[in-house]
């Protein structure tokens, strides 16, 4: 009798095309460095991308602290896309959870599993000025993803009581077809990562609620007024030197003071 050979096995999955490594660093109110090396400034409350891509989604939860002036600052951190097979990391400045369970419960601490690695310790690099000295309470995340060193995160965890709580984040990556977010569109160019260009393409209320990571979303626009990060950046920065000296020297301007030069004017900023 004739045997039949068995059927040849599947071709084996196609290897991710990934493009050049790059880092990303948010800090301070905030200020992103992006992959393709613009500095960006995002002041306005709500929940954006940072990375969205069609694996890696990393969003940011950014709102004022008692000192910030009204301006927001990365309160918290979400991690999610089928990288993580579609759960959700989310670090604050205070607490941390995976798939909704609490970790990093001490320090230091670690949590692993499967493609996951975390670490919270004191070791790490500074992503802020004027921090040397601080006690320094550093997440280490390290995601498999195909590459060789994987998705790489760090978050920087302030808690000072003269500030309020903040984080700092560095997310380290190779780039993704199509990605785009706070840290720009990782292509080489970086004038195309400037924020009103940036905003134009990914959306200026923040992260629609069918995707969002978190469990709620803040209200991104107050009624009537202008929003900031409509500003452009030239006249943002002529904007924050002016209101700087105006307050007596304030390190941080009022949002009041920056709306009303962006929008109307220095005369008006002058009456504030």
């Amino acid at each position: 009798m004739r045997q039949i050979p068995p059927p040849a096995p599947p071709p084996p999955a196609p290897t991710p095309a990934f493009g050049a490594v790059g880092v990303c660093t948010v800090w301070g109110d905030p200020h992103i460095r992006t992959f393709d090396g613009l500095r960006a400034d995002y002041y306005g409350s709500g929940e954006y991308w940072i990375v969205k891509s069609k694996d890696v989604l990393i969003q940011g939860r950014y709102l004022p602290t008692r000192v910030t002036s009204g301006l927001a600052v990365t309160k918290i951190v979400a991690i999610g896309g089928s990288v993580l097979k579609g759960r959700k990391l989310i670090i604050g400045p205070r607490t941390a959870s995976f798939d909704g369970k609490p970790i990093l419960q001490t320090f230091p601490s670690d949590y692993n599993e499967a493609g996951l690695k975390i670490q919270l310790n004191d070791q790490g690099q500074l992503l802020q000025s004027g921090r040397n000295g601080l006690a320094k309470h550093i997440v280490h995340i390290n995601i498999v993803d195909g590459t060789a060193e994987g998705l790489q995160i760090q978050v920087n965890r302030w808690t000072q009581p003269s500030e309020g709580d903040y984080i700092n984040v560095k997310v380290s990556m190779h780039q993704r077809p199509g990605q785009d977010g706070h840290c720009g569109n990782f292509n080489g160019d970086s004038v195309d990562d400037d924020r009103l260009k940036v905003r134009e393409r990914i959306g200026k209320t923040g992260v629609p609620t069918e995707e969002l990571l978190f469990e709620t979303k803040t209200p991104v626009v107050a009624a009537n007024r202008p929003n900031i990060n409509d500003c452009p950046a030239t006249k943002l920065d002529e904007a924050k030197a002016y209101c700087r000296a105006k307050e007596g020297g304030k390190l941080i301007p009022s949002m009041a003071c920056l709306v009303d030069f962006c929008f109307a004017g220095k005369g008006f900023a002058a009456t504030g």
